[in-house]
């Protein structure tokens, strides 16, 4: 019916305002490792932006082991559409955590941290890690829902798990205000869109629907009995 045409036509604009947040991650949260890992990789359920085209807007750390803060990623982040990876090389067994700050589809940052275990086989190198991250800070997108807490090199970890944290950051003047201003053409094609689905909807019901007068006459010439 009406209704349900228009639920279907809003669901773009819906997913379109929407946060990216994580799908899937290698390694994954909460799980443990045992054989050396050469990548960490992290899947977005939507696309994620590289603002100059060379990775610099988004940021993704190894640290650890347990609650050191050593550096375990040995390059900086890489962006393939919807999935973010970084070189590692860890250190001894124990818990580390993956942090990462990433543009959103939207324009806004997000971003979250996870922890995994690490037991690696008696024998395995151990790297040595670093004490600061070899990329520095990631530049921000356009965001500015909720204050950020912390600095942008090193966001604010929360509890394990693909919920993203949306933080704010300094505006860029160019891929970013030209994302903002695409999603503003979307949003305006999205509700013309929406508003001749309703129109077209409307006319078809009205359309079928015979008016009274009409149905009236029709009775009155079935009830009249016909002239001899």
């Amino acid at each position: 019916g009406l209704a349900a045409a228009v639920a279907l036509a809003l669901l773009p604009a819906v997913a379109a305002s929407a946060h990216d947040y994580l799908v899937s991650s290698d390694p994954a949260a909460d799980s443990t490792v045992t054989a050396p890992p050469s990548m960490v990789t992290l899947t977005f359920n939507d696309r994620v932006l590289d603002l100059a085209g060379d990775g610099s807007s988004t940021l993704l750390t190894v640290t650890g082991p347990d609650a050191a803060t050593r550096h375990f990623e040995t390059g900086c982040a890489t962006v393939a559409d919807v999935n973010v990876s970084a070189p590692v090389a860890l250190g001894g067994a124990g818990s580390y955590t993956v942090t990462y700050q990433i543009v959103s589809a939207d324009g806004h940052t997000v971003s979250n941290s996870y922890a995994f275990a690490y037991q690696p086989p008696a024998g395995a190198t151990e790297a040595a890690g670093s004490e600061k991250t070899p990329c520095g800070a990631a530049a921000g997108g356009s965001g500015t829902d909720t204050p950020a807490a912390s600095d942008p090199a090193t966001p604010e970890a929360t509890a394990g798990g693909s919920e993203p944290l949306v933080t704010a950051s300094t505006p860029q003047p160019t891929a970013a205000a030209n994302d903002s201003g695409l999603g503003l053409v979307i949003g305006i094609a999205v509700a013309i869109v929406v508003l001749a689905i309703i129109g077209v909807v409307i006319v078809i019901l009205t359309a079928r629907r015979k008016p009274p007068a009409a149905e009236a006459a029709a009775d009155a010439d079935a009830n009249t009995p016909p002239s001899s």
